[in-house]
């Protein structure tokens, strides 16, 4: 069975980038995959980013999968099996967060041939999205405030796998309570609106992207 791994990079674990990797992921189980969400911040699950053991590039070794003895382990060989990978972060200071972060250089630093830079070492091709949540209103303003340089510079690491492509969800709902925080710049009303309109389209899109992957990943 095609198997399809969603990997949570944001600590909430019911809100926004949650909500729509939840989408992807049923959109990828009806379509007929074996599906599993992974939260990065889950408190079990201790790890750090690449701890530069260069276990991966041992002779004779395993390669192109971090072997380095933490909680994350595991979760990085299901990521290097998956014939669908979708990751999903917040903006966090124009970056993905910190925990998506550590496990992207956990999961790409081991495909990088020391030996052929051309050619890394994957395991098993796959088809992959990121899932970028944000107080951004819209992408003009995303690209102005130069978050596409990062963001979407660690997406398209995923590139090495197979196919990938990155899934946008602007002006996003924060607070339950927005009088309870200073945000004088947010709007509540505005807020309430979006999410009341605008999200429902970004989850839909959301289902649809998880369907359309595990289609397109049965050509790779």
């Amino acid at each position: 069975m095609v198997k399809a791994l969603f990997v949570n990079g944001s600590p909430r674990k019911q809100w926004n980038t949650a909500q729509l990797l939840q989408k992807a992921l049923e959109g990828a189980q009806e379509a007929g995959a074996e599906v599993e969400m992974v939260n990065l911040y889950d408190r079990n699950l201790n790890y750090k980013g690449c701890m530069s053991c260069f276990a991966c590039k041992v002779k004779g070794g395993k390669k192109g999968v971090c072997s380095f003895p933490d909680d994350l382990k595991p979760v990085m060989e299901r990521a290097v099996e998956a014939d669908v990978l979708v990751c999903g972060s917040p903006i966090y200071c124009g970056y993905p967060s910190a925990n998506l972060r550590a496990f992207m250089e956990r999961l790409i630093f081991p495909a990088v041939n020391y030996s052929d830079f051309r050619s890394p070492v994957i395991n098993k091709k796959k088809r992959s999205a990121s899932i970028f949540t944000m107080n951004c209103p819209n992408e003009e303003m995303y690209r102005a405030n130069n978050y596409h340089i990062l963001m979407d510079t660690t997406a398209h690491q995923l590139g090495m796998f197979g196919p990938t492509e990155i899934l946008y969800s602007f002006d996003t709902y924060q607070f339950n309570d927005y009088s309870r925080y200073d945000a004088a710049m947010l709007p509540a009303e505005h807020k309430a609106q979006m999410h009341e309109t605008r999200f429902p389209q970004d989850l839909q899109k959301a289902y649809e992207l998880g369907r359309r992957l595990l289609e397109e990943c049965k050509e790779l």
